[in-house]
């Protein structure tokens, strides 16, 4: 039998080799509950370190209510925070504070440093890409200055598109098509004519690399909310397509790049005797030592950035219009009228101000996220309220719930198509409302100087698709006057992804 020593020494002995359980189990109760900078923010949702894991898968199906929430609650102007899966995010209300932040020097706040982090562009592009992004450069100078030139090659590509994917008969009988994969078909086809041009553009191989690498890099994303920074690298080259991905990139690119070097060879340097595209305009500003690899990924990058705000807008744009059939004989005679006087060009595309302001609506309801003006901080910087934001804070300001503000859009639950036309008419100035004009009222594109670079190239590609649509097309819905519902992915808002529009050759 134990004798009492021997009981208080194993009980001595215990409670010793128990201290630094202890002071492990209290060091990890103090990092979660200790004091936090961004602790004073008021939360939307269950702030604690554990119970905001639970708010962030919610925000996943519920953002925009939970942003909605926010909006309402700091109405006249304050700042909010709501949790997502690797961080938490920081929103600004009212038009002084998303000022501030639109305004704030480039030192402070990051956009690019955002995009960085958010969307994991290190991986995905390689930091030769992002920290020299040359391609947003050519979007913002040469693609826009170039549109006029560049209409009529992507006219004639939107006319082989929509005819490879809704094929026309002289029946009266209706054809359905999946809306959204379609509108990515069209869209992809259509703009890579002046990305990487004809044949490449018609490739199908081609159009489901950019297709599916954009759903890669979200898929990325996800996964990588999910891992600790350090090891993105080595998940990211073992467990996506990202890797195979760009190396697809390259087989497809190399022949296009190869016959273009030849070209330059046999013309003495001519740059003027290759295509008029982006690929070109790449071939002539890169670095000396870019290789086939950063030059298929800045090509996927120009995609990415274009093709998923065109097929969502145009998919959006197909539904309401075959909701609310009495706009389309309108848009058609605008249309009509417009080609007549100056063909398919952008002069033509300039004077669609009725498709303009429909456009502008959709992109009300349907912006691609619900906030906007996305920035890190790039040092600790404080707000005019008195609001501390530590270095490395994601901050946004509201967008969607702003343009739902009664005060802002009067009846903003209605979907006016001629909302914005009738503010052309009433100021007698249409540039100032025209869809890629930018406000603190309007963010779908952003605003300010870091205002989306191909909003003007985004606007004139979809007045050109919608154009040749209503004019050789009827179209219309499975069930007809039911705009097919959105879909809310944390911020973002898609369009329904399996709905099918009808179409048929028009008939009057």
């Amino acid at each position: 039998m134990e004798t009492v020593h021997e009981i208080r020494s194993l009980f001595t002995s215990s409670a010793f080799a128990l201290i630094p359980l202890i002071a492990v189990g209290a060091a990890f109760v103090w990092a979660l509950w200790k004091p936090r900078p961004l602790d004073t923010i008021p939360t939307i949702g269950p702030s604690g370190p554990l119970s905001s894991y639970i708010s962030a898968v919610q925000f996943m199906f519920r953002g925009r209510e939970m942003l909605q929430e926010g909006y309402q609650r700091f109405y006249s102007g304050g700042i909010f925070k709501v949790p997502i899966l690797d961080r938490w995010m920081v929103v600004l209300v009212g038009k002084k504070l998303s000022d501030e932040l639109r305004s704030a020097p480039e030192d402070a706040f990051s956009l690019d440093q955002a995009l960085v982090d958010m969307l994991h562009l290190d991986f995905v592009f390689g930091k030769k890409v992002y920290l020299n992004p040359i391609h947003t450069t050519l979007m913002k100078t040469r693609m826009t200055k170039a549109i006029g030139a560049l209409t009529p090659d992507m006219y004639d590509e939107c006319i082989q598109a929509f005819e490879q994917h809704m094929p026309l008969t002289d029946g009266k009988e209706w054809k359905a098509v999946p809306c959204l994969a379609t509108a990515r078909q069209v869209s992809t086809i259509v703009n890579n004519r002046i990305v990487v041009g004809y044949p490449l553009c018609r490739d199908p191989e081609y159009i489901n690399l950019n297709l599916r690498f954009i759903i890669d890099m979200f898929q990325l994303r996800m996964m990588f909310c999910l891992i600790p920074r350090f090891m993105e690298p080595i998940v990211g080259r073992l467990a996506t397509n990202i890797p195979s991905q760009i190396r697809l990139g390259m087989r497809l690119m190399k022949p296009v790049l190869d016959e273009r070097v030849k070209i330059l060879e046999d013309s003495d340097g001519d740059w003027s005797a290759l295509p008029n595209d982006m690929l070109s305009w790449l071939m002539a500003s890169v670095p000396k030592d870019e290789t086939l690899d950063t030059m298929t990924r800045r090509v996927l990058g120009v995609n990415v950035a274009a093709i998923h705000t065109i097929s969502h807008t145009f998919t959006h744009s197909l539904f309401y219009l075959a909701a609310n059939q009495e706009l389309i004989p309108v848009i058609r005679k605008e249309v009509e009228k417009a080609v007549a006087e100056d063909g398919w060009t952008k002069t033509a595309m300039g004077k669609l101000y009725i498709l303009d302001s429909f456009l502008k609506e959709v992109l009300r309801f349907n912006g691609a996220q619900a906030w906007s003006l996305n920035r890190i901080a790039l040092k600790d910087f404080t707000f005019s309220d008195g609001t501390f934001i530590p270095e490395g804070t994601s901050v946004a300001a509201c967008a969607t719930p702003v343009h739902m503000d009664p005060s802002v859009y009067p009846d903003p639950e209605a979907f006016d198509a001629y909302r914005f036309y009738k503010m052309m008419e009433r100021d007698g100035e249409a540039n100032q409302h025209l869809v890629v004009k930018t406000s603190l009222e309007y963010l779908p594109f952003g605003h300010g100087s870091h205002a989306c670079p191909g909003r003007f190239f985004a606007a004139n590609q979809l007045k050109l698709m919608i154009g040749h649509l209503l004019l050789n097309y009827d179209i219309e819905l499975e069930t007809p006057g039911v705009v097919p519902e959105q879909v809310w992915f944390e911020a973002a808002v898609l369009p329904h992804q399996t709905a099918n529009v009808l179409y048929r050759k028009r008939q009057t």
